[in-house]
Formats: C-alpha cells, sequence, structure tokens
C-alpha cells in the first residue's frame, strides 16, 4: 500500500464535492495530540470538530496528522480554523495517505452515494 499524493488543488468552489462523516479521529502535530471528530470529508480535504477548549495552535499550511479508527492516517496541512456554536471547526487538505489508502476510498465512496 504506499502513500498516495495528491496534487494542489484551489480549495475555492472545491474541486471536490465534501460528504457529511461523523466518527472519531485523532488529530496530531509536533507536540500535541487532540481528539475531534470528522465533520465531512472529500478525496482532497477534511473538516474536523474540536473540543470547545482545543487552542488550535497548528498555523495555516503547517502539516499535522489525522488518524481514523486506526486504520487511515492522512498527512494533512491546515486551511482555515474558525469558531462555530461555542466549538472549534478547522479543515484540512489532505496531502498525503500514509496508511490506508483502499479504506480511505472506501469510506468516501460508501458514504458519497
Amino acid at each position: 500500500m504506499g502513500v498516495v499524493a495528491f496534487p494542489g488543488k484551489s480549495l475555492e468552489g472545491r474541486a471536490l464535492p465534501r460528504v457529511r462523516v461523523v466518527m472519531p479521529c485523532m488529530l496530531s502535530w509536533p507536540g500535541s495530540d487532540v481528539i475531534a471528530r470528522t465533520r465531512d470529508l472529500s478525496y482532497s480535504g477534511i473538516a474536523l470538530v474540536l473540543p470547545d477548549d482545543t487552542r488550535l495552535k497548528i498555523q495555516i499550511e503547517e502539516k499535522a496528522h489525522i488518524r481514523i479508527s486506526n486504520r487511515i492516517t492522512l498527512e494533512v496541512v491546515t486551511v482555515h480554523s474558525c469558531r462555530e456554536q461555542a466549538r472549534l471547526v478547522a479543515g484540512f487538505k489532505v496531502i498525503t495517505i500514509e496508511r490506508g489508502a483502499e479504506q480511505w476510498k472506501a469510506l468516501i465512496d460508501t458514504v458519497g452515494q
């Protein structure tokens, strides 16, 4: 299974549609691990809802990792974060699928139908 890379694409108008998926995940960057949940995803991007008390110290375009159910590991970069109704929502662009490429594709294909 190797690493799957995504070519750079504009996030304006999203080239790939997002599907709503809510499931637990782990967001990690140097010095921090935060339990979060997915809000929506596509092959090239993912939005997470983080606990309200999370201080997102990750900068725009800084690399991080998202682990979903111990089967999928994504290398991502932060593209935005904002407060919505007393919670933090952060959006990420998928740079590579480090583990679980087939599971990632199957997850999106299954919920996108």
